[in-house]
């Protein structure tokens, strides 16, 4: 039963064998235009104090599709589809729920954190569900994590390469604005996240669930200050 659980979908498997060493390099070079543009727009934040987030993140989702339709691949190469849809948001709301309570609410709630206004929740719900969440899904677990094995054939060096640049991701923006902060607890929470996500990802091949686990996740941190 246990392996069953943790067992891959038969078309996310397929689908990964398809990928050539193209494909693969068009990964590296999507995650080289995370890290130069995220770069760019921490600049602006410091030198212009305008905050460029949001368009550079539908930016980023924009020319991932456009590389998959590039390519001729369908929609659900990246986990964009409505198949197993129901069991897949299930799953990514019962597990976003349980670990943001544990990581981010509880503990919150014990420092005497007070919850954020109603309106700025509503559109903190915007803000981590599709801005952050989506995106990020669209782009590590659904684009580059897939297609990084027409570089790296076997799972566990892909998803540890993966999981490498998705921690990589978060450095660029943050260099302009508070100085290269790498840290090796950010480093293994960050990783341990992006294993959990690739899991909620394959197991239906559906973005439904990491997109929904990564949005309650950062939502349920910001919900108490």
């Amino acid at each position: 039963m246990i392996k069953g659980f943790f067992a891959t979908d038969a078309a996310y498997k397929e689908m990964r064998s398809r990928y050539t060493a193209v494909d693969g390099l068009l990964a590296i070079g999507l995650w080289m235009l995370v890290m130069g543009l995220y770069y760019a727009i921490g600049v602006v934040a410091v030198r212009k104090h305008i905050v460029l987030g949001i368009p550079a993140n539908f930016l980023l989702m924009g020319v991932c599709l456009l590389l998959v339709l590039g390519r001729g691949q369908k929609l659900a190469s990246i986990g964009v589809t409505g198949k197993k849809l129901g069991k897949s948001l299930l799953l990514g709301a019962v597990a976003g729920v349980v670990l943001s309570f544990l990581m981010n609410v509880l503990p919150n709630l014990i420092a005497g954190g007070k919850v954020i206004p109603v309106g700025k929740a509503i559109y903190n719900v915007f803000y981590y569900f599709v801005v952050i969440g989506l995106a990020e899904e669209i782009i590590f677990r659904g684009y580059i994590q897939t297609r990084i094995y027409g570089l790296i054939k076997k799972d566990v060096p892909a998803i540890a390469m993966t999981g490498v640049l998705f921690y990589a991701m978060h450095l660029p923006y943050q260099m302009p604005v508070n100085g290269m902060q790498l840290s090796l607890v950010n480093f293994a929470i960050m990783f341990a996240l992006h294993i959990v996500m690739n899991f909620l990802h394959r197991k239906y091949n559906s973005l439904a669930a990491p997109t929904v686990f990564h949005g309650l996740l950062d939502w349920g941190g910001a919900l108490l200050r």
